[in-house]
């Protein structure tokens, strides 16, 4: 009985060590964006239609952004400067079996062509606030997301 009591405790304490360790990272993560600081958030791209999800980095600057590639990958897919949301969506058929099971899908369209990024949800409305046409209102939980 007492090796199942100190189970139950240590498998609370692992969540509220986990669950406070995630608030403050996106805690951090929003300070550095209010401050004005670059903020990097890792997410993947692919182009419409295409299976091929590349890592990148969605980077946030003062007045700006940009995706950047990591160094090793120099080739694939490029996020248009031009490039809007669409729509928000979980990930579906053969996308659910190359992305994490959290990972939120950010449709977008542009010019030069469709884009979609994935990202986690805890640092979608940092993409959302600088890809989302005038108007655009991410839904809440339960409307538009399942």
């Amino acid at each position: 009985m007492r090796s199942v009591q100190l189970l139950v405790v240590g498998v609370l304490f692992g969540a509220w060590a986990a669950a406070s360790f995630l608030n403050g990272r996106q805690g951090r993560l929003s300070a550095r964006l209010v401050d004005g600081r670059r903020v990097a958030i890792p997410c993947r791209i692919s182009p419409a239609g295409s299976d091929r999800w590349v890592r990148g980095s969605f980077v946030i600057a003062p007045g700006t952004w940009s995706w950047e590639r990591p160094s090793s990958r120099p080739e694939g897919p490029v996020l248009p400067s031009d490039a809007r949301i669409v729509r928000i969506r979980k990930a579906e058929g053969r996308e659910r079996n190359r992305l994490h099971h959290r990972v939120l899908v950010v449709e977008c369209a542009s010019a030069d062509g469709d884009v979609r990024l994935a990202v986690m949800p805890g640092q979608l409305e940092h993409l959302v606030m600088k890809l989302a046409p005038a108007g655009y209102e991410v839904p809440g939980p339960g409307a538009g997301i399942p």
